[in-house]
């Protein structure tokens, strides 16, 4: 990944500088695992044969996920040492550590069934991103699915979740966004965007009823391009024809 000094700092020791939670606290990964049911649990291959590849893995907890789902051909990288070594931690040892934007050099000729990259592609430079999205859709199986999530500038706090992590370059809106993956080469027909809503507890639904609610009231006096996902983040399937 094309880094500035600032970025490159950042990677070294991402998780402790996010402090992000991780599932190695058996605490936090049941709400994780919770968390990722009710977000992906819709889009996961019914075969747990199925090829599966998550880019940008970070510390581990969609790979931890969908292991104790019952898949069994995973495979992960993150350009984070100190992010790998956690997986390392947590019993994922095939994760590696290599850079998303040298997708295309690192899998040449291997295709996966899914390819996941959550909340990766707002780290990457706004001119590499459709070349990695190419690279990603190369190396799906024909018929074989890209899932994305990425902050929504849609969302009322669109502009906090954009700036509020110093890796972040940039972000989308629901039409950019699927702008974006055609220009990556899929079609239109073959993008579905949705919204990403996490919550597990009563006071996380009341919050997304909450958001739900402001949404329609500040967008009242915009026109037919209102953004219609309310939701921090965008869920972004792309089909490989």
């Amino acid at each position: 990944m094309e880094k500035s000094d600032t970025v490159t700092r950042l990677f070294e020791r991402y998780n402790a500088y996010t402090r992000r939670p991780t599932v190695q606290d058996p605490r936090m990964r049941r709400v994780i695992f919770q968390s990722l049911n009710r977000i992906l649990s819709s889009w996961l291959p019914p075969d747990p044969n199925a090829s599966i590849l998550d880019i940008g893995c970070g510390e581990g907890s969609l790979l931890a996920f969908l292991r104790e789902r019952g898949y069994a051909n995973l495979a992960g990288f993150d350009i984070s040492p100190e992010n790998v070594a956690i997986c390392h931690q947590i019993g994922l040892h095939f994760v590696e550590q290599a850079d998303a934007l040298r997708l295309g050099e690192r899998y040449p000729d291997e295709r996966f069934d899914v390819i996941f990259a959550l909340d990766l592609l707002e780290h990457l430079p706004k001119g590499r991103a459709a070349s990695f999205l190419a690279d990603a859709r190369r190396c799906l199986h024909p018929g074989g699915f890209l899932i994305i999530q990425t902050p929504n500038m849609g969302c009322v706090f669109g502009y906090y979740c954009r700036f509020n992590d110093l890796s972040h370059e940039f972000g989308l809106t629901e039409k950019s966004a699927r702008d974006l993956m055609m220009v990556a080469g899929f079609q239109d027909q073959d993008v579905e965007i949705r919204p990403s809503w996490n919550a597990t507890t009563l006071l996380g639904f009341t919050r997304e009823y909450y958001l739900r609610l402001i949404h329609r009231l500040i967008f009242l006096a915009e026109d037919s391009s209102r953004p219609r996902i309310p939701t921090k983040n965008l869920l972004i399937r792309a089909r490989k024809a």
